[in-house]
């Protein structure tokens, strides 16, 4: 995936433009199966990269910490698209 680098500002600002996180969430609910799948596998992976807030959390509230998982999920995609590789290689 070709993904300027996540921001924390990206969080915080409104723009014409797509911010990256939003395509990289759409990438991992694709991969993880659609619907209920692929909402619980995106889930999981921003998990093992850091996010540790609940649902209920907005990225804003924390946005460095939710732009340190979203650039470290972003590297990992450069590299695979499979769903079990990524959530090893996110996690470690």
């Amino acid at each position: 995936m070709n993904l300027r680098e996540v921001d924390p500002n990206d969080f915080l600002t409104f723009s014409r433009e797509q911010p990256p996180h939003v395509a990289i969430e759409q990438s991992l609910i694709e991969m993880g199966g659609n619907g209920n799948k692929g909402i619980e596998y995106k889930t999981q992976v921003l998990k093992a990269a850091g996010w540790n807030h609940g649902k209920l959390t907005s990225y804003g509230t924390h946005s460095q910490k939710a732009a340190a998982a979203f650039n470290k999920i972003r590297d990992v995609l450069k590299d695979t698209t499979d769903p079990q590789e990524i959530l090893d290689k996110v996690a470690h």
